[in-house]
């Protein structure tokens, strides 16, 4: 745990970055240690951002399958130009199913 000078605790996860600083998948591997700050830090509510991060949906499926509240923000915006942007769009379909509440971006 580290702590901020404004009073901010920051956890850092004992996983390496896999490339743009995404992570790779670790399913169940890191619940305990997110069920156990969870706990400790008496969370109500996990917001996740970023579609490409698999760090964010796992702690967004997790978080609910605990009952806590889910907010997700989408700052990306992907069309159905390639087949990555395509995978993109089929997975935040899956994954945000169970979120709460979605904040997206819009060309306004």
């Amino acid at each position: 745990v580290r702590h901020m000078l404004n009073g901010l605790k920051v956890y850092y996860l004992p996983f390496a970055p896999f490339t743009d600083n995404v992570t790779l998948p670790q399913c169940f591997a890191f619940f305990p240690l997110l069920r156990k700050v969870l706990i400790r830090e008496q969370i109500d509510i996990v917001h996740g951002h970023q579609a490409t991060s698999n760090l964010a949906h796992e702690c967004l499926f997790h978080a609910r399958t605990m009952g806590l509240k889910t907010v997700y923000t989408d700052h990306s915006l992907f069309g159905f130009a390639d087949a990555a942007c395509i995978h993109v769009n089929k997975l935040l379909k899956f994954f945000l199913t169970n979120a709460d509440h979605e904040i997206c971006v819009s060309y306004a």
